[in-house]
């Protein structure tokens, strides 16, 4: 949670050092002005001389238990284990509790107290599921006919039988519709929070199947571009190393026509499972086309991305795949270090001459694009037959 720094030494003791367990802890102390009003009213009676003080201590005290208890409860985490950790419904059904023995004690201010009974069914709207809502307001409504005939029958002078009935009908409706209203307003959040749930698993989808191949897992062509092209601005920005591999799976389309299309499948799947696991978190792998793959391995030179290559060439040699007794994968593949002010298109051809040149020399190797050659292109051209000036004019 986000509060000024001048409120961290008062709310990280109150409400903890979780910040999903704070919100929790916050809701229930926002419930602590139901009990501050409750209270006002019980002792604004004892005040003008209509409630005998004792009461309005006992029904401070079960107040004040109340929303300590449930305090304790969910600032300590032990409700974390429920659906609701915040305990709206029981918590709820509580404070209502007391608001209707306040309602028996506070004699003419009783429709105060109706109206705190309201706010409380509002307040849970917000956390309760819809069948709760209707519940609780239920609830309310028995507990406000159990109140009204006991004060009838207790005291029919003072609260006949019309005043009861007058209470009843206008108290009991009043919260039966709140709570119908509320019951409508927690399905409309519960069925939002639905679609937003879809909405955001339908996003991940998308977000998947757009940067990932379906077959592999790994990334796919498009995302894979736009990491290279990223890290060849940091290669010509800082001048870092980063190499790229270009992997060949030697023969696959053999594997395909003597042991079927699902053999080829795993042997595809379990080239990418060996190569995440084998390599940095860093380095990326993505799949090229059908049977080709793209390594890149940022701050690696190619002598380095070699040697990491070549312990996953050996490694795919000796990789079975139970499902398909008989099947055997190698691969080639074709390594090029990016150089200054050098394209992606360029990057790639160099790794594709290099693969080419590891499948020439007989598949199941590896080769380095040659770091000469821009060097080797100078040493061809012709002699323009100029003598090198060795002095100057004068």
């Amino acid at each position: 949670m986000n509060l000024p720094a001048w409120l961290n030494p008062i709310a990280r003791p109150l409400l903890g050092s979780d910040p999903h367990r704070a919100r929790h802890v916050l809701f229930v102390l926002a419930s602590t002005q139901l009990y501050i009003v409750n209270l006002g009213i019980i002792w604004h009676t004892v005040h003008f001389g209509l409630l005998r003080a004792e009461i309005a201590r006992d029904l401070t005290l079960g107040s004040l238990l109340t929303l300590f208890t449930v305090y304790v409860l969910v600032r300590s985490g032990w409700s974390q284990r429920f659906r609701d950790p915040v305990l709206s419904m029981p918590h709820a059904l509580a404070s209502i509790a007391l608001c209707f023995v306040a309602y028996l004690q506070v004699g003419e201010h009783r429709a105060s107290v109706l109206i705190l009974v309201a706010e409380a069914i509002v307040m849970c709207m917000f956390r309760l599921r819809p069948t709760q809502m209707l519940v609780l307001g239920l609830s309310s409504v028995g507990m406000l006919l159990l109140c009204v005939v006991g004060l009838t029958w207790a005291d029919p002078i003072r609260y006949p039988a019309s005043t009861g009935l007058m209470h009843f009908v206008i108290g009991g409706s009043t919260l039966l519709i709140l709570s119908l209203v509320a019951k409508w307003v927690t399905d409309i959040r519960v069925r939002i929070g639905m679609q937003a749930k879809e909405l955001s698993q339908a996003l991940a989808t998308l977000q998947h199947m757009a940067t990932q191949d379906s077959l592999t897992g790994l990334l796919n062509r498009r995302i894979m571009v736009d990491l290279v092209e990223t890290e060849l601005k940091l290669v010509e920005r800082h001048g870092h190393p980063m190499t790229v591999a270009l992997v060949d799976l030697d023969h696959f389309k053999s594997i395909n026509d003597r042991f079927g299309h699902q053999a080829g499948d795993a042997v595809l799947i379990g080239f990418a499972s060996l190569a995440q696991s084998q390599l940095r978190q860093v380095d990326k792998v993505a799949r090229w086309g059908g049977e080709e793959f793209l390594i890149m391995l940022p701050q690696v030179k190619a002598d380095e991305a070699l040697n990491a290559l070549e312990r996953l060439r050996l490694s795919m040699g000796s990789l079975t795949f139970p499902e398909h007794p008989g099947v055997n994968a190698t691969f080639s593949v074709g390594l090029a270090q990016a150089r200054q002010g050098e394209t992606l298109e360029q990057l790639i051809e160099r790794a594709d001459h290099a693969l080419y040149q590891a499948k020439h020399n007989g598949r199941n190797r590896s080769h380095v694009a040659e770091h000469e050659a821009d060097a080797s292109q100078a040493a061809a051209q012709p002699s323009t037959g100029l003598a090198p000036l060795t002095g100057s004019a004068t």
